[in-house]
């Protein structure tokens, strides 16, 4: 610690260790690397992050640190905290020392104004904010997405989620939340197309090719019937226990044989798929019935699969 006429300045401690978790870090009052925790954990702690930036910086936050730019940090991190909890005096006087350092004008700044704004219930100057950088930056992925999340119709908010997949294509989370809004509007196709791109982020998660193959039975036709019937399969491949899957896998098959006979001679079938078909909905069938044999379940699950495979 040192002073200078006006301010006492900290010396910053070295940086955690990979051990350190957050209760050794509070327990030993190490305010900076408890701040810098939760930033990289990504925890929404507001009420913590208020108490360390308070112990940190002072209660009026003007204490200085030997390095500025975690000084700035510490001062965001703990003004979007205080709007998270309505506390808007402290958001007030952060927001106020990053003007004094960075300028009304900066990006920084006027991210944080809008932030404000919009915890403080005004909507609409803050969206005007966010036109107003993405104006100046169209690829200002924060502007981006808080517009997405102050949309206030589903027509708004696709647009929104469109603008700011634009700009970052490689966000598997973006895609996924995409996914929800067509399916939410009955867009099916959007939808799958959506989930094509999550799948291809996350290429490992059952679930996914599942929900995928669902969308894909969902627009019927005997091609969408073989791709949700390949993603059913997929995600048993990957997660031999997933019952929804082996379901589907049974209700995919059966209604692409199903496809095929009501097309009759219209369409020129691969015999290979129809043979394939038959004999995933026996596997399907097959496995279901021994998984829940010894159940309450048992009787049911034999009713629902008698049908699928009769006349087989």
């Amino acid at each position: 610690r040192t002073k200078d006429r006006n301010y006492v300045i900290l010396i910053l401690p070295s940086t955690m260790g990979p051990d350190d978790d957050l209760p050794t870090l509070a327990k030993r009052k190490d305010h900076l690397n408890v701040l810098r925790y939760i930033r990289a954990h990504q925890l929404r702690e507001p009420d913590l992050v208020v108490e360390h930036g308070k112990a940190l910086l002072g209660p009026n936050f003007t204490r200085k640190l030997s390095d500025e730019s975690a000084r700035l940090a510490v001062l965001e991190q703990v003004c979007f905290a205080a709007a998270d909890i309505q506390q808007h005096s402290v958001a007030e006087i952060c927001l106020s020392q990053v003007r004094n350092t960075v300028g009304k004008d900066t990006v920084r700044f006027r991210t944080m104004l809008a932030r404000c704004l919009e915890s403080a219930g005004n909507v609409d100057s803050a969206l005007k904010i966010y036109d107003a950088i993405l104006t100046d930056n169209p690829s200002n992925l924060m502007a981006l997405k808080r517009k997405y999340c102050l949309a206030r119709s589903e027509k708004e908010s696709v647009e929104a989620l469109n603008a700011y997949l634009e700009q970052n294509m490689a966000d598997t989370a973006g895609w996924n939340e995409m996914a929800k809004l067509r399916l939410a509007i009955g867009d099916y196709k959007a939808a799958a197309f959506a989930l094509e791109e999550v799948v291809l982020g996350c290429p490992l998660d059952s679930p996914i090719h599942c929900q995928l193959a669902e969308v894909y039975a969902t627009l019927g036709g005997a091609e969408n019937l073989q791709l949700a019937r390949k993603h059913m399969a997929q995600a048993l491949e990957l997660d031999s226990t997933n019952k929804r899957a082996m379901f589907g896998l049974v209700s995919v098959s059966k209604a692409f044989l199903d496809e095929i006979s009501s097309q009759g001679k219209k369409k020129v079938v691969d015999e290979h798929d129809v043979e394939v078909a038959k004999e995933l909905v026996k596997f399907g069938a097959d496995i279901l019935v021994k998984s829940y044999k010894g159940t309450r379940m048992y009787a049911a699950v034999q009713q629902v699969l008698k049908q699928p495979i009769e006349g087989l």
